[in-house]
């Protein structure tokens, strides 16, 4: 090459002028300076000298120069098979002529790995010798992308086995990394021999490995000293395998984390031996400085927030992770935190973020129908978000408008995520100084027409409106004002529309949805008549319109106004919308109209047309002519026909089967799919409670009298009576009741609706008995939800109406209702339906009462009830099972009592008064849902038993701030003839007598007496300690009160711990023998649960005691003897007693033989009881038998010795 080079410089030369050669060395001298001949001479003789020097080169013979260090270092490297016939490969040229031409490569020192050198060579030491490079020695590697721009090529690795036509370019050194395979080079050829044979023993091994080092610097420390395993790579068994993830999120399979080459960009952390970034990696690289490494971080963030919340929503998922099964909660929280910390960052970092809070707070949940409920599923979210702050960002991006439009978008979502999830957000949204206008501003009142460069409007700006509204009424009226510009939706109609028709049929929608919305707090109704003709012009293009969503929207909307209309002194201001206006517009007639077209699929089109026209017919009740005789009339001719064998039947008959089979398969579904399931079961539900609602508007008014029980002489049109009566009794008993919480009873809300409809139907149905309407309506009265107030104060009416002395008779005492029967107790029970009057959700169909005291559409998450006291709890529904007994509980705390303090003048009961009247009630409902057989509605045995408990806690004596008129004697409120008699009664059902009897009272389900109390004395209040004073009572004042003695015993079943039977038996152990129930009126299911597990330790002292001293009889009696008995006897101890039992056992027989009277001696030795078998009461468990006295004589004997036994041969065969 440098003659080549020297040869041209020559020619070059040779063909140049004089003047030429002239200017060419005057550029030299002016470059070099005035020595440049000296330059020149000084490096031609050093390269003569050079060439004198150069060592010779034979074929395939090496010889080294003397200078050169002893180690050699050798690279062979390899290249790929087949590359001539490959593509985009970079060949190395006249590579067959490498070993012919026996070239000597001279490598810097700066391509020599010298991380494990002390220090830098001498330069007398610095030429280094390298080994003849053959065509076997040379690999020849694709290239890899210089940008991430081009399309990635990956590196092959070499065969296994050698392949002649591969060209090897020299051997790979170690440098930290883990070769992905080992590499096979070939073989040394024979004439290769001598350059090895020269080398020493150091440099066989490979520079910068653990042994090399030992040998170059500690020679003379052994392999295995400890002191040099620092050097040693730590076994790649014993780390810890990593989930590792790639750019997109996705993790990253060790087997295939460890083969990835790196220049996908996937190496860059501190374990460079694994492609893939662990999640601390992720976190730690998602706060660096450089904005492009930030911005690659947050999107992992995204796609691993992604993939949790597929895996949270269905965890066999197939894009789950599922190294993270349970930690989606704790990651997500940690995800979230890192985006928030870059929401303030500019360009893409500030973009990645917001996407990947909004993957976090929107992307991972499960969306119910959150405009009626407070969602509460995220709180651990809410509090790192920060809400406050969030918002206070938020305003400040949307006013700068920097971002993208898909951002801006993104971050609508989240303010409308976070409004859904609680009342309290949603009042901050509002309060957030500007918030509100930027949010319209940017999002809905945009340019028009809209140049191509602006995002058109989003209707998600008007969906977090609509949550907005509906979390309070201060809220809607705050968004009134900025209502009027919505109108730019409605007057232009989605064909005229300067948006895409899609686009203006959403914003029409639910600009319709968010004026209804304001219409059921009975405000802004006047837009009806200040838009009257755009809304004329609306209805004609609905009515021509194939969407079925505009319908129903309209349909709801003109509901809002008819009822707004009923009582104009409702509206917020009154008049707001008359009825005049609302008869002449003929909204009813009109809506009608939409029933042409609509098919039996679209039941939610269905329901939002009965239930228009329902509230059209309920109005013109109140305002019309003749009660609405004529609209009535309208009405049932256009609808008639459809309901007997038309599309209207077909919607009512869909709508059942597709409840029953939901209903049916709610148990068995998970989260993401019983959340659809539920809004399928809330929209069928729908439809039936708009059916019936429908049918009883279309009735007469005469029929509509809550105090006539009459059937009805001709329905107004044809439903499926006896489907719709056994759906109702399938539902009503459907344990959905008891899985629903919080936003989940949005869905059944429309059920409870339904059955309180029906319910009023259900009195005109031949057959329907007083006692049965009456027994339905209890059961209905427990199933309503948070709302449905009026539904309930309706069906308590007219339960208390059916319950009259007449149809009571001689259960009911003429002296209860000479003080004024069930108006004694109603301001009680009014009072546990509805605790705060401050507080008013709106019903599933809005009323002329509801839109002016409603303060809310949305009902309350169990977590924000948790921390109200239940006089500042918005409603009493759905009501406790024993909410019957509730005047009993104020009663007992008469002096806090909110109702006493609000009793109007006119009301004049005593305590005996209320308890009698509460009684009564008690046991005329409990008879009633008994005999029809509903159960689960009737008051379980510890519920009744904890009624009767705090009766008998209502001293007479104890002082009240409200007096009220005196019983007539000093005597306590249990002691009234009337009260014992009720308890009594109330009792009996729940003995072991009644057991016995198979009454069906005892067999209704129990729960223990713990559970019973909880209502009453909450969970700061054991009801151990209400024992204790219950019991301290009976000490005190009972002098052997039967029914009070009675209810000392439940609690001393085995179920419940030894505490109580040990506060009886030992602490108050002079009030046993007071206590003389029979057996058979203990009040309990099963005389076992006081016999087995058979007792030990200390109980058996206290048993022994008191049959010593003869201070117990009847039921107490049986259980000492038992006890004592089956802790003697072998034939009574359980197999697995031990042997010293046995000795317990013969001093236990000794003790009760020389110090008890005859009669414990002989039921003690003569008692018998099969566990196995049914338990013989007394004096049959007495009786001997020939098969187990004979062992006991001899067990007896053996313990007691032959003199006492003798004097036992009595007992045992007399």
């Amino acid at each position: 090459m440098r003659q080549q080079i020297s040869e041209e410089n020559e020619r070059r030369v040779a063909n140049m002028t004089e003047e030429e050669r002239e200017q060419e060395r005057l550029e030299v001298l002016e470059q070099l300076g005035s020595g440049a001949s000296d330059l020149l001479k000084r490096v031609r003789a050093a390269r003569l000298r050079n060439t004198t020097k150069a060592p010779a080169i034979a074929e395939g013979i090496l010889v080294q120069n003397e200078q050169a260090p002893e180690v050699s270092r050798e690279i062979p490297i390899v290249s790929l098979p087949g590359l001539a016939t490959r593509r985009n490969i970079s060949r190395v040229k006249s590579l067959e002529d490498f070993g012919k031409r026996g070239i000597c490569i001279l490598v810097p020192p700066i391509l020599v790995k010298s991380s494990t050198r002390p220090s830098s060579p001498s330069k007398a030491n610095r030429q280094l010798r390298f080994a003849a490079l053959t065509p076997d020695d040379v690999y020849v590697y694709e290239s890899a992308p210089v940008s991430p721009k081009r399309k990635a090529i990956a590196l092959p690795p070499p065969p296994d086995a050698p392949d002649p036509s591969i060209i090897s370019l020299g051997t790979f050194k170690e440098n930290g990394l883990s070769r992905k395979r080992p590499l096979s080079p070939a073989s040394p050829k024979g004439n290769d021999r001598p350059a090895q044979k020269i080398t020493n023993d150091r440099s066989e091994l490979e520079e910068g490995t653990p042994e090399y080092i030992r040998r170059r610097y500690f020679p003379d420390v052994p392999a295995d000293d400890p002191s040099v395993s620092w050097m040693k790579p730590s076994s790649s068994n014993s780390e810890p395998v990593l989930l590792r993830f790639d750019l997109t999120g996705a993790p990253i399979p060790p087997e295939i984390s460890a083969a990835l080459p790196s220049h996908l960009g996937l190496h860059h952390h501190a374990d460079g031996d694994h492609a893939g970034y662990t999640l601390d990696d992720i976190f730690l690289l998602s706060r660096s400085t450089v904005p492009a490494q930030r911005t690659a971080m947050l999107n992992i963030l995204v796609g691993i927030a992604r993939r949790l919340g597929m895996q949270a929503r269905d965890p066999h998922h197939a894009d789950g992770i599922s190294e993270l099964q349970g930690k989606e909660e704790e990651l997500r929280k940690r995800i979230l935190a890192a985006g928030l910390s870059a929401m303030n960052e500019k360009g893409g970092v500030g973009v990645r973020a917001i996407e990947v809070v909004w993957e976090c707070v929107v992307g991972s949940n499960v969306l119910f129908d959150a405009e009626r409920a407070e969602l509460d599923l995220a709180p651990a979210i809410m509090s790192i978000l920060q809400v406050p702050d969030f918002l206070i960002q938020t305003t400040e991006v949307l006013t700068q408008a920097l971002l993208p439009p898909e951002s801006l978008a993104q971050l609508l979502s989240i303010v409308y995520r976070i409004s859904q999830e609680s009342n309290t957000i949603a009042e901050s949204i509002m309060k957030t100084p500007r918030l509100l206008p930027a949010l319209i501003q940017t999002f809905l009142l945009t340019p028009i027409p809209p140049p191509s460069d602006t995002p058109l409007p989003n209707p998600v700006a008007l969906q977090c409106l609509i949550v907005l509204a509906s979390s309070s009424r201060t809220n809607a009226m705050a968004l009134c004002e900025p209502a009027d510009a919505l109108l730019r939706f409605i007057t232009m109609l989605p064909p005229t529309s300067p948006f895409p028709e899609s686009v203006a049929t959403d914003l029409l929608i639910e600009t319709l949805r968010l004026y209804a919305t304001l219409a059921s707090y009975g405000l802004y109704s006047h837009i009806a008549t200040s838009a009257a003709s755009y809304f004329a012009s609306l209805f004609a293009y609905i009515a021509s319109s194939n969407s079925r969503t505009l319908k129903v929207a309209w349909a709801g909307l003109v509901e809002a106004w008819i009822v707004c209309a009923i009582d104009p002194h409702h509206t917020t201001p009154t008049h707001d919308i008359l009825w005049s206006q609302v008869s002449s517009w003929g909204w009813g007639a009109e809506v009608l109209e939409f029933c042409q077209g609509i098919t039996e699929k679209e039941g939610d089109a269905w329901a939002a047309i009965w239930n228009a026209s329902s509230a059209w017919l309920e109005g013109a009740r109140v305002n019309g002519i003749r009660g609405g005789e004529q609209e009535r009339a309208k009405t049932l001719s256009t609808i008639q026909d459809g309901f007997i064998q038309g599309v209207e039947h077909s919607v009512v008959t869909a709508s059942l089967e597709a409840l029953r089979a939901e209903l049916a398969q709610i148990h068995d579904t998970l989260l993401p799919e019983r959340c659809q399931r539920l809004q399928r079961i809330c929209m069928h539900a729908r439809v039936l409670s708009s059916v019936v609602r429908l049918w009883l508007a279309c009735t007469s008014i005469a029929s509509t009298d809550t105090n006539v029980v009459a059937p009805l002489g001709t329905p107004p049109f044809n439903l499926p009576f006896t489907e719709l009566s056994s759906f109702c009794a399938f539902v009503v008993s459907h344990s959905l009741w008891s899985l629903v919480t919080g936003v989940e009873q949005v869905a059944c809300k429309h059920l409870a609706t339904f059955l309180a409809y029906f319910h009023r139907l259900s009195r005109h149905i031949p057959g329907t008995s007083p006692d049965l309407w009456v027994a339905q309506g209890v059961a209905i009265l427990e199933r309503q939800l948070p709302g449905e107030e009026d539904h309930v104060f309706h069906t308590l009416g007219v339960i208390l109406a059916t319950l009259t002395p007449e149809f009571l008779g001689a259960m009911a005492p003429p002296s209860i209702w000479e003080k004024g029967g069930w108006s004694v107790i109603r301001p009680f029970l009014d009072y546990a339906i509805y605790p705060n009057r401050e507080v008013s959700i709106t019903p599933s169909d809005v009323t002329p009462e509801s839109i002016m005291r409603c303060t809310t559409l949305r009902l309350a998450s169990r977590s924000s009830l948790s921390s109200v006291p239940d006089e500042y709890r918005p409603t009493g529904l759905p009501l406790p099972h024993a909410w019957l007994t509730s005047p009993i509980d104020h009663l007992l705390r008469s002096g806090s009592s909110p109702v006493f303090k609000a009793l109007p003048s006119s009301w004049d009961a005593s305590e005996v008064d209320i308890v009698r009247t509460s009684l009564l009630l008690v046991k005329a409902t409990q008879e009633i849902v008994v005999r029809y057989s509903l159960n689960q509605f009737a008051l379980k045995r510890s519920e009744m038993i904890f009624a009767c408990m705090k009766v008998f806690m209502l001293e007479h004596g104890q002082q009240q701030e409200y007096p009220s008129l005196a019983t007539g004697d000093e005597e306590e409120v249990y002691r009234d003839s009337i009260v014992s008699k009720l308890m009594s009664d109330l009792l009996a059902p729940f003995t072991l007598c009644a057991a016995s009897a198979s009454s069906p009272s005892s067999k209704l389900p129990d729960i223990n007496l713990e559970q019973a109390s909880l209502p009453f004395l909450g969970s700061g209040t054991p009801f151990y300690q209400f024992y204790t004073d219950f019991l301290a009572l009976y000490d005190a004042i009972s002098f052997s009160h039967p029914i009070f003695a009675s209810l000392l015993l439940p609690p001393l079943a085995l179920t419940y711990p030894i505490d109580y039977r040990r506060i009886l038996w030992a602490d108050f152990a002079h009030v046993l023998r007071t206590v003389r129930t029979p057996v058979d009126q203990v009040i309990a299911g099963d005389l076992r649960d006081f016999l087995y597990p058979v007792e030990k330790g200390e109980m058996i002292g206290h048993y022994v005691g008191s049959l010593l001293q003869g201070s117990v009889d009847g039921f107490l009696r049986l259980v000492a003897i038992h006890h004592v008995a089956c802790n003697i006897w072998p034939d009574l101890r359980s197999e697995e007693a031990e042997a010293e039992q046995e000795d317990v056992a013969k001093k236990l027989l000794k003790m009760v033989v020389e110090k008890g009277d005859g009669r414990v001696v002989r039921e003690v030795l003569r008692y018998r009881q099969i566990r196995e078998e049914t338990v013989v009461y007394p004096p049959a468990c007495f009786e001997t038998s020939k098969e187990w006295i004979a062992d006991r004589a001899e067990f007896a004997q053996q313990a007691l010795g032959s003199e006492l036994h003798e004097r036992l041969q009595g007992v045992f065969y007399g």
